[in-house]
């Protein structure tokens, strides 16, 4: 079964995002930050990150940066999805490994074709 974590201190969008995804037939497990993720990816075999932009105490530019310095979690594909349109937060977050960018209200057929995607590409990148 594939795992998804979304992370976001907005509640609501989380809720969304897992809603959408749980009937794709994907298990999820959520965090309202990146120091909570940080655990949660201890904790839980996690097939792909789908991480808010802006959010306490870890953003998720810091969450990638972390990630990517793990070594046991630097392969797992990553989505930002935010409300921010700024061309500078999407050059920051291609420039720490950010594997996608999608910007707030996300579309759930944009969402999911996304996740499908990175799953997919992640796939390729294991047997190759």
């Amino acid at each position: 079964m594939t795992t998804i974590m979304i992370v976001d201190d907005y509640v609501p969008s989380h809720r969304l995002m897992s809603f959408v995804l749980e009937q794709y037939g994907y298990t999820v497990v959520t965090a309202i930050d990146g120091v909570q993720a940080l655990r949660h990816l201890d904790t839980y075999a996690v097939d792909l990150v789908v991480t808010d932009l802006t959010m306490p105490r870890m953003d998720g530019i810091e969450l990638v940066r972390e990630m990517r310095a793990n070594e046991r979690f630097s392969g797992i594909p990553v989505i930002i999805v935010t409300g921010s349109v700024e061309e500078r937060d999407a050059v920051k977050a291609a420039g720490v490994g950010v594997n996608a960018f999608l910007t707030k209200p996300v579309d759930s057929d944009d969402l999911i074709h996304e996740v499908e995607r990175q799953l997919r590409g992640e796939a390729l990148r294991r047997t190759a």
